[in-house]
């Protein structure tokens, strides 16, 4: 039986001194019963990194990263919970029971792993007496350190070369067919022959740089040119990706994976300095290739040929990773010239082409756009009607209402409506492209439709959908409409029965906290202080921690707010304990005055949303290091948030006010355009 996954977890524990895990990569110095260092996690100039063996666990106070020992390795190693276990075993010496299986089954895919090895050796030998391979290597442009890097081998077109040799070795050669190595003659008891003859061999490795399967590219005029072992207990093909095991210590948020289509693509790639290219395995991307990706960044690139199946290909692995629900995941095209992959391009020495290529890769939609307007006559009027119908549908799939009126504003050029006005041109294309998203969409969830959140409002039972075509007139009624007549439609966001599962942050909220974490620091307190203001933040809890902030003076040392200090005075101020009065700080700016500061009082836990803040929360919040770039975005994000929630209750004036009268109506819609045109980023002449 194999060991229980916590007893194990234990056991590795007890036999590992976090001490001498991380100081393998920063240096740490005793602070009382503690110690500190440079966070290894970000470009850390103070020491803010903590580790405290009593309790075997580190935390940053800079940027927030935090945990215990196989936390720490799964994030500096990009490796999952049971892969940091089994690096965390075997450096301790434990018997690591891979994948929990019985004693059995792991001593057969132990087995499978030995007799893999004894494969590599065998090809490798083969290609040293190899004219031919050795000759392709070379034409291909492969050094002698990349072929060791990777273990290239080459297989000899012996039908059972490999067989004796394994044979030699006194190995089960029933295993080896499990294994995938060598097939057995039909009728059973015939003896066994190679899988692979004649191919220059690519073994396949896992993340722990073990020997799973391998891939033959024909050296022959062999129909196949590409063949993988079949699937074994060690192998599944839509669930591997091929230089992932050289490439996972090397990805992050800033450098992201970049999907290429196939063994020397990702090798010239690495031998070039690109290591983090990846490729599937004779399959098109999957789920759990791009669940697989996705622990390393929430962004991928694709850069594969630009034939039409490389085209296909792209545009399937595009939709997969968008697919996968994951917090701002974002896939981008990667575009060579025409007739040029990545190994033609590197091949030839050409890097700065393919870096730029990376560097200006494109979105999926700005893809599609591309290729559909690269067939049309835009000179012509019919030119761009025809067009403006192909990316119609396109614009549909965007989920995200602002990127999509970034698209619209910028095709608009494409309507008929443009010679005359640009905001008539933009409301016109609007409103086809809502049209087009219900109709190519048609199984929305309540939700994403709009539709009410309870019975009351829906005027039906929950399960019968309301047509969304139904529209409620606050002046006459609606005889359509079957709740009550007096009664303006409630259009909330959600009606659906809670999952209990906690919702997650949106983009707003997030972009809010990340700010405030900015706040904490000697480099953005100041100058965030003087852009935010409280009308900006996205929640209550958010409005009344930035006043918290603004009132708490920065040590005059450091220059920062030590957020643990802030935190259990917020805790007192909660529980009714006795404090200390707020001391008054002089340099904030006139808006954070005691007087127009929010009261201390808060109706919810404001102490729980700091430890949040400031925690790696299982909600999904990222303690994303803080760059310009960062807090720039996060910016934009708020106030668009604000003008979003300015224009909504602007609309709501217009459809609940009965008793307005001309001016004041057309006050508030000069208002509610203004707030558009700002949105939109358009001069307001334009649109009102």
């Amino acid at each position: 039986m194999a060991k229980d996954l916590q007893q194990l977890k234990e056991e590795i524990r007890l036999r590992t001194d976090i001490l001498d895990v991380i100081g393998q990569y920063t240096t740490l110095k005793r602070a009382g019963k503690n110690w500190k260092g440079l966070c290894p996690f970000h470009n850390d100039r103070n020491p803010s990194f903590n580790v405290v063996p009593e309790k075997q666990i580190y935390r940053c106070f800079s940027c927030g990263e935090g945990g215990d020992l196989f936390t720490f390795i799964q994030k500096k190693e990009n490796l999952g919970f049971i892969e940091a276990m089994e690096y965390l075993a075997r450096r301790a010496g434990i018997a690591f029971d891979w994948e929990h299986s019985a004693p059995e089954n792991k001593s057969e895919k132990e087995e499978m792993l030995a007799l893999n090895a004894l494969a590599i050796t065998y090809y490798k030998e083969k290609l040293s007496i190899s004219p031919e391979a050795k000759e392709y290597l070379a034409n291909r442009a492969i050094l002698k350190s990349t072929q060791e890097q990777f273990e290239i081998g080459y297989a000899p077109p012996d039908w059972e070369g490999l067989t004796f040799y394994l044979q030699k070795k006194k190995t089960d050669l029933s295993m080896a067919v499990k294994a995938g190595l060598i097939k057995a003659r039909q009728p059973a008891g015939q003896g066994f022959y190679d899988a692979f003859r004649h191919r220059l061999m690519f073994p396949i490795h896992d993340l722990n740089m073990r020997p799973i399967a391998f891939g033959g590219r024909a050296m022959g005029d062999d129909p196949a040119k590409y063949i993988n072992s079949e699937q074994t207990p060690l192998f599944d093909k839509s669930r591997t990706l091929y230089g992932l095991c050289f490439a996972r210590k090397h990805l992050s948020e800033k450098k992201n994976p970049v999907m290429v289509e196939g063994y020397i693509d990702v090798i010239t790639a690495h031998q070039a300095g690109f290591t983090q290219c990846v490729a599937t395995l004779g399959t098109s991307m999957t789920e759990e290739h791009g669940r697989l990706l996705a622990r390393y960044s929430p962004r991928v690139l694709v850069c594969y040929d630009g034939d039409s199946a490389g085209i296909k290909a792209t545009l399937r692995a595009a939709g997969v990773w968008e697919s996968l629900g994951i917090e701002n995941a974002e896939v981008r095209i990667a575009r060579l010239p025409p007739d040029e992959d990545p190994d033609s391009v590197l091949k030839r020495g050409d890097t700065s082409l393919f870096q730029k290529a990376l560097d200006e890769a494109i979105t999926r939609i700005e893809f599609q756009i591309a290729l559909a307007l690269k067939d049309c006559d835009l000179e012509s009027s019919d030119g761009r009607g025809d067009a403006l119908k192909e990316i119609l549908p396109l614009l549909a799939t965007v989920r995200s209402p602002i990127e999509r009126d970034r698209y619209i504003q910028r095709y608009a050029y494409l309507h008929p409506a443009y010679a005359f006005s640009l905001g008539r041109a933009v409301t016109q294309i609007s409103q086809e492209v809502e049209h087009a998203t219900k109709t190519a969409r048609p199984n929305l969830s309540a939700r994403e439709q709009g539709y009410p959140l309870t019975e009351q409002t829906n005027g039906a039972p929950l399960r019968q959908i309301p047509n969304p075509n139904t529209s409620w007139n606050p002046q006459k009624g609606n005889k359509d409409w079957k709740g009550k007549r007096n009664e303006t439609k409630q259009i909330l966001t959600d009606y659906s029965i809670p999952t209990g599962v906690m919702p997650t942050r949106t983009r707003s909220q997030k972009a809010e906290e990340h700010l405030l974490r900015a706040l904490f620091t000697s480099e953005w307190r100041t100058s965030l202080l003087a852009k935010l203001v409280p009308e900006d933040l996205v929640t209550e809890n958010g409005r009344l921690l930035l006043a918290e902030i603004a009132r708490t003076p920065a040590d005059a040392a450091t220059g920062e707010i030590d957020p643990l200090d802030l935190l259990q005075r917020i805790t007192a101020q909660e529980e009714g304990g006795e404090i200390e009065e707020d001391p008054y700080n002089e340099e904030i700016d006139l808006l954070y005055l005691p007087g127009n500061l929010p009261p201390k009082t808060n109706t919810k836990k404001l102490s729980l949303y700091l430890q949040e803040l400031l925690e790696e929360s299982p909600y999904g919040i990222a303690n994303d290091p803080v760059t310009q770039a960062s807090v720039d975005d996060c910016l934009t994000q708020i106030r668009r948030h604000r003008l979003d929630r300015e224009m909504r209750e602007l609309l709501q004036q217009l459809q609940t006010a009965q008793h307005l009268s001309d001016a004041e109506r057309a006050h508030i819609q000069r208002l509610y355009h203004q707030k558009m045109c700002e949105l939109r980023g358009t001069p307001a002449t334009e649109t009102t």
